[in-house]
């Protein structure tokens, strides 16, 4: 009984030396929008302190800049480097077909973070439920504006992320009777100041505007404060960046929608390794949005 209790516990710890020496060997790769916002900023610092504690290595990609094209280039980049498995916060969504299919041909996994990718070989998003948290910025600017115009600064053209940021705002707005003017703006700050100038200076039935990213809505309130229409002119935002929260502390911006951003690298982390050793994987992680006012703005800071 002995001799046998001995082989099995040195057959089980083999497996585990086995096991964790894998698990140590795989190497994942990781790109996402850019460097240049503080919100992927925080993405890419959480996936890779999560990929160490998991005792896998991560190859950060990220681009400096929201480049569609040096993106595809970085994930094709990844599949001839031979990862295990490739994270992917797109800057355009519909371009990674030729490149899927690559990693598809060699065995390698994909995971989304934050921008849904319409592609099969997608194995799980990790992502901020934007259609419902832009829903709680819409409630939020229905509660507070009671007739005009709402002025929405949006993504990029056909971007899955954006297009739910604008519905969920759109939908409660026009629910509750106020025009809705949409905007694309490619995520761009110039965009969102130059439109939110030209629109408050053409339109005065305008009421409220909803950034589908920070640095828009700061554009935005700089816009407003140039024209002198910063005062009742609600504006709200969506990441929850530092900035913005400044603002909302001084008066100016007046909401702003909290991504865990955080959470949302941890979790694409665990998601790729998981895929890799062929857990069971949620197709779909939804991470709740967190409405900011001057009421709770102090809690964030």
């Amino acid at each position: 009984m002995g001799f046998k209790f001995k082989a099995i516990a040195t057959a089980m710890t083999a497996v585990m030396i086995t096991g964790a020496a894998w698990a140590e060997d795989l190497k994942i790769a990781y790109t996402g929008y850019s460097t240049d916002q503080p919100f992927w900023v925080g993405v890419g610092e959480a996936a890779m302190a999560q990929a160490k504690d998991m005792g896998v290595e991560l190859i950060d990609l990220t681009a400096t800049q929201a480049d569609a094209a040096a993106q595809k280039d970085a994930v094709d980049r990844a599949i001839n480097m031979g990862v295990d498995g490739i994270i992917i916060g797109s800057v355009d969504n519909r371009a990674f077909g030729e490149s899927l299919k690559m990693a598809k041909a060699k065995g390698i996994p994909v995971v989304a973070v934050d921008t849904g990718i319409d592609d099969p070989h997608i194995s799980s998003l990790v992502q901020t439920d934007n259609l419902a948290a832009a829903g709680i910025a819409g409630k939020f600017i229905v509660d507070n504006v009671s007739e005009g115009s709402v002025l929405i600064l949006g993504g990029s053209a056909g971007h899955q992320t954006g297009n739910a940021r604008r519905d969920g705002v759109k939908d409660a707005a026009e629910a509750a009777g106020l025009n809705v003017i949409f905007q694309i703006c490619d995520w761009a700050e110039a965009c969102g100041y130059e439109k939110t100038i030209n629109f408050l200076q053409s339109d005065p039935s305008i009421k409220a505007i909803f950034a589908a990213s920070d640095p828009m809505a700061l554009a935005a309130v700089s816009a407003a404060k140039e024209l002198g229409k910063l005062e009742g002119l609600v504006i709200v935002g969506f990441d929850g960046n530092p900035g913005n929260l400044k603002s909302m502390a001084a008066g100016e911006q007046t909401a702003d929608i909290k991504q865990d951003n955080t959470r949302m690298g941890q979790e694409a982390v665990k998601a790729i390794v998981g895929v890799i050793k062929g857990e069971d994987v949620p197709e779909f992680t939804p991470i709740d949005g967190i409405l900011i006012t001057a009421d709770n703005v102090a809690d964030f800071m």
